[in-house]
């Protein structure tokens, strides 16, 4: 008897739903890795838009390096305006301190986020979910407990029910040959990298690292983003 198909998450970048088998699965927690300036908080805003264009899905985009307004700001800058559907909710660190009262200074961010969310959560009002990012949540964690606090965090996720996008600073060597436990634990990788060639012309690219539950290509593709959309085509070099 053949495995159900998993429901999809479709990412909507022009060409690269087929490359992983056709959208992220339901429910998984996904890490966008990359360093600086390769456009992963852009990729994962993209994917909320899109997916509450093409289907109103609901959507939480929670910022702690970017403030709500700056993160707009940005977005607009490229075609990207939260206002246009009204189902993505973008939350910061400050409006999470703000609005939840019982937060004391020896709380974890984590924590934090995790209490401010879990009702809407459990509510069943978003599916999909970025946290933006990774590094500051791991910061507030402290060495000792990051493989457990990667850990919990990743299970509490699932346990939501929610598709969750991660925005990562590690690249995959890091993540995987050095044991980064995010690497592991993580049901999938998206890896954006940024690069110029002898002419310097700057080139971005995009894999699958990996993904659970589906067929995928792990090749680097060229990534290109114009008049507020991200594609993809075959990689040259």
């Amino acid at each position: 008897m053949n495995k159900e198909e998993p429901k999809r998450v479709r990412t909507h970048v022009d060409g690269f739903d087929q490359v992983i088998g056709g959208g992220i699965p339901e429910g998984s927690v996904v890490l966008i890795s990359g360093n600086p300036g390769t456009m992963k908080s852009s990729l994962a805003f993209n994917i909320l838009q899109k997916n509450a264009e093409a289907t109103g899905m609901q959507s939480a985009y929670v910022s702690l390096e970017q403030s709500r307004e700056s993160l707009l700001r940005q977005m607009k800058s490229m075609n990207m305006d939260a206002g246009d559907t009204g189902n993505i909710r973008i939350i910061d660190l400050g409006s999470i301190r703000e609005e939840l009262e019982v937060a004391t200074m020896d709380d974890t961010v984590t924590s934090v986020l995790k209490e401010y969310l879990s009702e809407d959560l459990r509510g069943g009002e978003y599916e999909l979910l970025v946290l933006d990012s990774l590094d500051v949540l791991e910061l507030s964690s402290g060495v000792s407990s990051k493989r457990s606090h990667v850990f919990f965090l990743f299970e509490w996720l699932r346990e939501m029910g929610l598709t969750s996008l991660i925005i990562s600073e590690s690249n995959p060597e890091e993540v995987l040959e050095k044991g980064y436990e995010e690497g592991y634990l993580a049901d999938g990788i998206i890896n954006l990298t940024l690069n110029s060639d002898e002419s310097d012309t700057v080139r971005r690219k995009i894999r699958c690292v990996k993904m659970r539950n589906t067929p995928h290509e792990t090749s680097y593709f060229s990534l290109q983003f114009s008049s507020g959309r991200f594609m993809v085509t075959q990689s040259i070099g």
